[in-house]
């Protein structure tokens, strides 16, 4: 029988099911009913509950009724997924739709009235798009791109086509351990002249003393310190949503021996959910190339963009490759030549914007006016990226103390969640942590349960979350505590990205769940996650009567369950 009746009743929850949410206990997990979510199995058991303890610190109490205008399309599940991309609004489809039914719109490309509407409505978007981000058009430009991936591309080849140039052939780059897998890859681009920092005092020492030293705590391997460089890091690791220091540009560009490095700010995870002022705000002190997914703020349109300080962009200007709308002339036969719009912003500083050199081809100009009518959307529901940020961040805060609260009966903590060695303060404080959580779950025995598992048991509830590596492989395996003989274990078994069947290798995970929140995100998708957790895989012998009702800041035995350490234990929660 199902052990929370009593309780459920006493504090204003509801359920009714004849048999146990338990997963693997004797019947199939029943589908959680959260107010706007209604779920239910072939067999009609349906779960029913609301909160009882407050808003978290942050909370936009109205954005429950605009949850239920804007975005219908969320009433079938509990989406937990924003880190991969966000939920559109409806105005923002409704809006798309009335301008490309009443307007022409050409290839820009060309001079008819069609096409100058178009590339009309590229420029005022991409001034708009700049001002969202906080960064002034005088000091930066914006390059479209298809994802932040081409983003990083387009400034990594454009390093190797330079650095072709030079008497080393090439550049150095330097990268930080929770880099995503495509900042990880420009590393084969430099001719084995790269240097992944393992922790931020490595990078900060470095910073301060790149040539190393007695007390230096880095061992960079670095050819020519002097010689063109590009430091690559996250703003906010993918998988664990810890952010990283952005002060760390200014630092590499008031370094005198690194005037040659340039930074690179992989920026997608970190504008989903907080505002990018204090990145470009001072020009001085912004990183040299910023690379941003819309769909991860905005939900749609699939779109991305590069952020380039202008005082940098001449390095992006001087690539080899070049693509229609790029070049002002060019043959194609009697001898191979041709004039770039680069070489002229490069020279001239005028004449031709940055962004007309490194736009190949046909810029998507119809998901650029959803983006500029996505912008308007979000600024009128939200009002600024701001609130958007104290909303998630007291839901994740919320999230990580109802998850870290459930117990088994014997008191084993049955999440363990993955973050600094600070994460039980770090949550709560936008400056260190975004709003996710990255964990795994273990059982009474102290045994995992496979990531892959917990992923499909709540995608058959209607509750959308991600598990496996996240594209973060040096976070992944330093979270998981892997030593690299572990690894090489790993990889010999056959783990590789989507191998559900090696979930689990010699008992340890090769992954972890992540669930992450977004701007429209509200506590019943937190509470959705909390009770699924907790009745599909803690213990029955423990009652969540145990659990305060109210956040406690008391818990002086709690640890920190980071890298696969001790089962992580912030302050009680409710999830009532």
């Amino acid at each position: 029988m199902f052990r929370y009746n009593t309780l459920l009743l006493r504090q204003g929850r509801s359920i009714s099911r004849p048999t146990s949410l338990r997963a693997g206990g004797g019947g199939s997990i029943g589908r959680l009913c959260v107010a706007h979510h209604a779920f239910q199995t072939p067999s009609h058991r349906t779960i029913s509950f609301r909160s009882v303890a407050g808003p978290p610190k942050g909370y936009s109490q109205s954005l429950e009724a605009l949850r239920e205008e804007e975005y219908p399309h969320m009433r079938n599940g509990v989406y937990l997924d924003h880190s991969g991309a966000t939920i559109y609004a409806q105005s923002t489809v409704d809006g798309f739709a009335r301008k490309m039914s009443s307007g022409l719109y050409g290839n820009p490309h060309s001079a008819n009235e069609p096409a100058k509407q178009s590339g009309e409505v590229v420029d005022g978007v991409r001034e708009k798009t700049l001002r969202f981000l906080g960064a002034d058009p005088k000091h930066f430009d914006l390059v479209f791109v298809a994802n932040a991936t081409a983003g990083i591309k387009l400034v990594a080849d454009a390093f190797r086509d330079l650095a072709e140039k030079t008497t080393t052939r090439s550049f150095w780059y330097g990268y930080h351990k929770e880099s995503h897998t495509s900042l990880v890859g420009v590393r084969e681009l430099t001719n084995g002249d790269h240097h992944c920092f393992e922790r931020d005092g490595d990078l900060a020492s470095w910073l301060e003393e790149p040539r190393g030293g007695p007390g230096a705590r880095h061992n960079v391997n670095r050819r020519h310190t002097t010689g063109l460089g590009l430091l690559a890091y996250p703003g906010q690791s993918n998988l664990s949503g810890r952010r990283l220091p952005l002060s760390w540009t200014k630092k590499l560009r008031d370094s005198k021996p690194l005037q040659n490095t340039y930074s690179l700010l992989d920026a997608a995870a970190l504008a989903m959910t907080s505002p990018m002022e204090h990145v470009f705000a001072d020009p001085d002190a912004a990183p040299d190339f910023a690379c941003v997914s819309f769909y991860k703020i905005f939900g749609f349109p699939d779109l991305g963009g590069l952020v380039v300080r202008r005082d940098s962009g001449h390095i992006l200007t001087l690539r080899k490759y070049f693509g229609g709308g790029t070049v002002t002339m060019v043959s194609a036969v009697g001898g191979a030549w041709h004039k770039s719009k680069g070489l002229e912003v490069a020279t001239a500083g005028q004449g031709y914007a940055l962004h007309d050199a490194l736009e190949d081809g046909t810029l998507p100009f119809h998901n650029i006016l959803a983006l500029g009518e996505a912008i308007d959307v979000h600024q009128r529901l939200y009002g600024s990226m701001a609130a958007v940020s104290r909303h998630t961040t007291g839901l994740a805060r919320m999230l990580y103390e109802g998850m870290s609260s459930l117990r088994h009966a014997n008191g084993q903590r049955a999440c363990r969640v993955y973050g600094g060695e600070d994460a039980d303060d770090a949550f709560g404080d936008p400056l260190r942590q975004g709003a996710t959580v990255a964990f795994n779950l273990v059982r009474e025995d102290g045994s995992y349960v496979p990531y892959s598992d917990v992923e499909k048991a709540a995608n058959d509830h209607g509750i959308y979350i991600r598990s496996g590596g996240i594209c973060c492989p040096g976070g992944l395996f330093a979270a998981l505590q892997y030593e690299p003989w572990e690894l090489d274990r790993a990889r010999s078994a056959g783990h590789h990205c989507g191998s559900d069947g090696l979930s689990l290798i010699h008992q340890l995970p090769t992954g972890v769940v992540r669930a992450s929140l977004g701007a429209m995100s509200t506590r019943k998708d937190v509470d959705a996650l909390v009770a699924f957790l907790d009745e599909a895989y803690v213990s029955a012998g423990k009652s969540v009567a145990t659990v305060p009702a109210s956040p406690s800041h008391e818990d002086d035995d709690a640890e920190v369950g980071h890298a696969g350490g001790a089962i992580c234990v912030p302050p009680a929660y409710s999830f009532g």
